[in-house]
């Protein structure tokens, strides 16, 4: 399960708006939410169709308004590697000639 999280310096209790940037279809409306105690806000990502969104929040802290925005990808996620992570461990073997342990 893939999730953006914030670590923000004090309890946050405010809302929060995504809006896409990508072309995706946007249905979603600005809702609620909280830190937990650690003041860290996890938003789930699973939900979202993949592309780039902005992620907006708004709260109020000591009587002062804080706003924070922020964008983000989301990538479909299908169930393979990457292959950048592979290609380079693939390319290190080829280069060297096989040894045979029998002459």
């Amino acid at each position: 399960m893939k999730a953006l999280r914030l670590i923000l310096d004090h309890p946050v209790k405010g809302n929060l708006r995504l809006r896409p940037l990508s072309g995706q279809e946007s249905q979603f409306k600005p809702r609620d939410f909280e830190t937990d105690a650690a003041h860290v806000l996890k938003i789930e990502k699973d939900w979202l169709e993949s592309g780039t969104w902005e992620l907006v929040l708004e709260w109020e802290h000591e009587g002062r308004s804080f706003q924070h925005t922020q964008a983000f990808g989301v990538e479909e996620d299908n169930g393979l590697f990457k292959t950048s992570l592979y290609a380079e461990a693939s390319l290190f073997h080829s280069r060297h000639p096989l040894h045979c342990i029998n002459h």
